[in-house]
């Protein structure tokens, strides 16, 4: 900050001390106060050594000391200048919203979709006590006491004031600094209370909710239990949040033929188009353990990750699609089409925008794999106890293409085509072809998203779709 413009601050801060600035000049600060970090901590540090200044008696000379009253007790003074900084605290918040009502600032929406909400959603609004509701994207949200979240799609969030709000459903990271010691947040069965830290929460509204912290302390106060639990960094706690996500539920009908046709659909312009459901179609996905891992080919899901942090949790989708129908016909071209579904598991704060790759299976002899047996020990084209967890044996694949998912995006459609795909599938002859989709973007903290892509077991989104075009 220029001299000039903390002689400039340092003179307002005077006025403001002595209530003598004039609506427009409050105006003007509570602006330059709002969109300025540098600017807020030195007009604080400014009233808090007016606020010393006033009552420190080595200021005064000593012949005055012999005419003034007597001084006042120095535990007295502790105690008006911790007053004083309070009110400064609370003073530059009253700056910001004791004029309008408004408490916090929508200061970042990447690739946002918004529904419900009883807030505005533009980026830069301020924010009244109310409703937000995300269902696409990234957010963040920082509130006039300091702190910082960053919603997650899909969340519901309800704004109170300038030190709590209240997350209904979905998945935040946040970040309080030391002056907004005390923040909380609600969850339908918890409230979490932050001492000036960094912490995920992921919460449902059927009450299961899971903390993590990442860096200082925070307290958790089950509203079922007596008392509170303090977690540090590195600690978190869990009731029933990742299990209901690990295990989600699978649908009373899960292959309606609207989603998951069971034959080959004729697309128009010599493209037909089959699912995973059609013919000896299969889905599921593996992750790391040398232990029988669950059968995760009943998921409604396939669930793709990559971290260094944490080998155990990487995972891979595999998926194959019966190519009988179009056996004796030239494949000309050809293209995959996957549903991105979120997965509730992890923050997608900590993984950046992230490319994935296709391969295909070269060796025949490892189609023949069961999706309710497939498992991180024997999965086609795969070697348990390589160093390069998120690829395929290199010897044993095709590259087949890669494609892109931008942070915060949990919900569309990724499309793969070309002429690799093509040829992959001309050269097929036993009429099955396996695929497998790996991540090969890393997380940046530990409890990175988790991708998810939706199967023939989904009973609301399309399963992995091939779409060819034959001569």
């Amino acid at each position: 900050m220029k001299p000039a413009d903390q002689f400039r601050l340092l003179e307002l801060s005077e006025r403001y001390a002595d209530q003598k600035l004039n609506a427009g000049e409050i105006s003007a600060l509570e602006a330059e106060l709002r969109d300025n970090a540098g600017a807020r901590a030195f007009f604080a540090k400014a009233l808090h050594q007016r606020a010393e200044l006033a009552f420190d008696d080595s200021w005064h000379s000593q012949a005055a000391a012999e005419t003034r009253p007597a001084a006042k007790p120095v535990w007295w003074r502790h105690v008006i200048t911790a007053a004083v900084a309070a009110c400064i605290t609370f003073g530059l918040m009253w700056l910001q919203s004791s004029r309008d009502g408004t408490v916090a600032t929508l200061i970042r929406s990447q690739q946002c979709q918004w529904a419900g909400s009883s807030l505005p959603t533009v980026e830069g609004a301020r924010l009244r006590p109310g409703m937000l509701d995300l269902i696409e994207g990234l957010a963040v949200l920082r509130f006039d006491s300091g702190a910082e979240l960053v919603l997650e799609a899909p969340a519901t969030v309800e704004v109170l004031d300038a030190m709590n709000c209240k997350l209904r459903r979905g998945t935040l990271v946040a970040e309080v600094p030391p002056e907004a010691k005390g923040f909380s947040i609600d969850t339908k069965d918890a409230k979490v209370i932050d001492w000036g830290t960094k912490f995920g929460l992921s919460a449902d509204d059927d009450g299961k909710y899971m903390v993590r912290v990442l860096e200082g302390l925070v307290e958790v106060e089950d509203k079922g239990m007596p008392g509170s639990k303090k977690l540090e960094k590195g600690q978190g706690l869990d009731r029933g949040w990742s299990k209901s996500q690990l295990q989600p539920a699978v649908s009373d009908t899960p292959e309606p033929s609207r989603w998951q046709p069971a034959t080959v659909i004729d697309s128009g312009n010599g493209w037909q188009a089959i699912t995973t459901a059609f013919g000896r179609g299969r889905d599921s996905y593996i992750q790391a353990s040398m232990k029988p891992t669950p059968e995760f080919g009943k998921h409604p899901f396939m669930r793709v990750k990559w971290t260094t942090r944490k080998p155990e949790l990487n995972r891979k989708a595999y998926f194959a699609f019966d190519l009988s129908q179009f056996s004796g016909r030239q494949i000309e071209d050809a293209e995959l089409v996957l549903t991105v579904e979120p997965s509730e598991l992890g923050f997608a704060s900590f993984v950046p925008d992230s490319t994935f790759a296709l391969y295909g299976v070269i060796d025949e002899k490892e189609d023949a794999w069961s999706e309710n047996d497939l498992s991180w020990l024997d999965a086609p084209a795969h070697d348990a106890n390589q160093t390069e967890y998120n690829q395929p044996v290199a010897a044993k694949v095709r590259l087949l293409g890669r494609f892109e998912i931008a942070q915060g995006i949990n919900r569309g459609t990724r499309a793969l085509g070309g002429k690799a795909l093509a040829d992959f599938l001309a050269t097929d002859t036993n009429q099955v072809a396996t695929l497998i989709l790996c991540r090969e973007t890393d997380e940046t903290a530990d409890s990175g998203l988790v991708h998810a892509f939706a199967t023939k077991e989904n009973g609301t989104r399309s399963a992995p779709m091939l779409r060819v075009k034959l001569k």
